[in-house]
C-alpha cells in the first residue's frame, strides 16, 4: 500500500459494511452502521468515521456489541415511548427509534422515544438528518461514559453528551447543529494521539487537573467542558433527560475503548416536531431561509469570509470532498489489518490524479 489511499464513498461504505458482516453482524445492521461511519466521513467528522471501525468489531466478536439483538418496546405513551436496544450496534436501534418518532410525530405532531441499554451510535446528525428529510425537525441526545471533568474539577464524571438538531429544510442547504459538549470530542484526542500530535490547551487536563498539550494525558484525565459551566450544564441536561426512560447517567456508562465484551448501557433520545402546527412546511422554510439570508448578510464589511450558519462548514467540506476520502497512516493501517483479518480487500485507488482537498 502506498502512504495514501484515495478511496471513493461508495467503496468504502461497501468495504466496511462487509467487515461487519464478516464480523457477525446481520446485513441490515452492518449497512446501517457502514452508512452512519461514511455520513461522518463525508461531513468532514473523521472522529466518528472509520477510526471506529476496529472498536466496533472488536465489540462485536467479544459480545459488548449484542448481533443478535431485538429492540423492543418497554413502555408507551403514544408520542412518548422507551425503547429496549438489548445492547444492539447504536446506529441500529437508532434507526429503530427514529422510524418510530418520525411515524407518531406525524400523527401526533411531536413525539420522543428514549433508548436504553444502548451502545456508541456514531455521528448524531446521521440521526436527525433522517428525521429532516422526513419534513420533521429532529433532535437527539446521547450520553457516554463519564470523560468531562466539572468546571474547577479534575476527574471525570459526565460524558460528551452530544446534541443534534437538524431542520426540515433541503440537504444542500440544510441549518444542522451537531455538537459535543465537551470542548472537542473524544475522538480527536484519539486522532491526535494516533499521529502522535499535540493538542491546543483548553482541550483536556491530565490526571492530576492540568491542563494539557499530551492527548495520552488528556486522555487518561478528563475533556474540559465547551464553555466551562454552560457546556457542563448542558451535559448534565442530557442525562438528565435520557434517566427518564431508564437509561444509565454517564457515571454509569462503560467505556467505549474498555472491556469489548461488556455493553455500554448508555442512552439515546430522539424527538420529532411537524413544523406545520401553524401555517405548512413551505412557511416554515420561508422563515428559516430569511434568517439565513440573515446570518450572511451580517458579516464586516469588507471581510473575505462570510459569517456561516451551524453545519454549514460541513456542508462546505461534504461538496469540496466530491465522493472520495483520502486515507493514511495510522488510519490506513487499522484498515489493512481489518482487510487482512476478514478477508476483505481495501477498495482500489478511485483513480490516478484524484485528490480530495485538505482541510
Amino acid at each position: 500500500m502506498s502512504a495514501a489511499t484515495v478511496m471513493t464513498w461508495s467503496d468504502l461504505e461497501s468495504w466496511a459494511a462487509t467487515v461487519l458482516t464478516r464480523s457477525g453482524l446481520r446485513d441490515h445492521d452492518a449497512a446501517t452502521v457502514a452508512a452512519s461511519l461514511m455520513f461522518a466521513e463525508s461531513r468532514g467528522i473523521g472522529t466518528h468515521g472509520l477510526i471506529r471501525l476496529s472498536t466496533y468489531v472488536e465489540r462485536i466478536t467479544a459480545g459488548g456489541i449484542n448481533s443478535a439483538a431485538t429492540v423492543s418496546i418497554a413502555a408507551d405513551l403514544k408520542a412518548l415511548t422507551v425503547l429496549d436496544a438489548d445492547h444492539a450496534p447504536g446506529a441500529s436501534s437508532g434507526m429503530v427509534a427514529v422510524a418510530l418518532v418520525i411515524e407518531r410525530a406525524r400523527e401526533f405532531g411531536v413525539a420522543c422515544a428514549v433508548a436504553r441499554n444502548a451502545n456508541h451510535f456514531g455521528a448524531s446528525g446521521y440521526f436527525t438528518n433522517q428525521i429532516a428529510d422526513a419534513g420533521l425537525l429532529g433532535l437527539a441526545l446521547c450520553n457516554t461514559e463519564p470523560v468531562m471533568c466539572a468546571p474547577s474539577g479534575g476527574s471525570p464524571v459526565l460524558g460528551t453528551n452530544p446534541i443534534a438538531v437538524a431542520l426540515p429544510i433541503d440537504r444542500g442547504e440544510r441549518p444542522q447543529l451537531d455538537m459535543a459538549t465537551t470542548t472537542v470530542s473524544q475522538g480527536k484526542l484519539l486522532v491526535a494521539q494516533q499521529a502522535d500530535e499535540a493538542i491546543p490547551l483548553g482541550w483536556a487536563v491530565d490526571p492530576a487537573g492540568r491542563e494539557t498539550t499530551s492527548a495520552s494525558a488528556g486522555l487518561a484525565g478528563a475533556l474540559l467542558p465547551s464553555g466551562g459551566p454552560k457546556g457542563f450544564g448542558l451535559a448534565f441536561a442530557v442525562d438528565a433527560i435520557l434517566a427518564l426512560g431508564g437509561a444509565n447517567v454517564s457515571t454509569d456508562v462503560a467505556p467505549l475503548n474498555g472491556d469489548p465484551g461488556t455493553p455500554q448501557r448508555l442512552g439515546h433520545f430522539f424527538l420529532a416536531i411537524r413544523p406545520d402546527a401553524d401555517g405548512t412546511l413551505d412557511d416554515y422554510r420561508r422563515r428559516i431561509m430569511g434568517l439565513v439570508q440573515d446570518i450572511h448578510s451580517s458579516g464586516t464589511p469588507g471581510a473575505t469570509v462570510r459569517p456561516l450558519v451551524p453545519g454549514e462548514p460541513e456542508l462546505q467540506r461534504e461538496r469540496a470532498m466530491n465522493g472520495v476520502l483520502a486515507i493514511s497512516g495510522p488510519a490506513l493501517q487499522a484498515m489493512e489489518s481489518l482487510a487482512s483479518a476478514w478477508h476483505v480487500p481495501l477498495p482500489a485507488h478511485a483513480g490516478p490524479g484524484v485528490q480530495p482537498p485538505r482541510f
